[in-house]
């Protein structure tokens, strides 16, 4: 899966550990009203949003070198630009209005997305012994 053409192995681990940061700074934030662990949550989910486009860009470049079949690479693609969807809205809500029903609704749907990318990814990585 490494290869001198591929930087999505390396690229793709930085959105999962800026967003899951930034939950829990956003959760310490709300514990214990602290501004600056806020605006450090929004800065988080800011440059986890744009390390999440670099990983979706080097994701469709690795696919296009035919390093795996379609069938395999489409599900992760599907999760992975779900979960940029989600860290994108997360962002803006983190910005504007950071504690609402809709925000902390998004901020776990996209947990759950990132965990599916994440996961169909591993697989990809290391496929099972069939």
């Amino acid at each position: 899966m490494i290869s001198s053409v591929s930087f999505h192995p390396f690229l793709s681990h930085l959105p999962i550990a800026l967003y899951i940061g930034a939950l829990g700074l956003l959760y310490k934030n709300r514990v214990s009203r602290n501004a600056l662990l806020g605006q450090a949550a929004s800065f988080n989910l800011s440059m986890g949003f744009i390390g999440a486009a670099m990983a979706d860009f080097t994701g469709m470049i690795s696919a296009d070198i035919n390093l795996t079949t379609n069938v395999e690479v489409e599900g992760h693609q599907g999760y992975s630009f779900l979960f940029t969807v989600f860290i994108g809205l997360a962002t803006i809500y983190s910005f504007t209005r950071p504690y609402t029903q809709t925000a902390v609704g998004i901020y776990i749907a996209g947990f759950f997305a990132l965990c599916a990318s994440a996961f169909s990814g591993y697989l990809i990585a290391f496929p099972p012994n069939v």
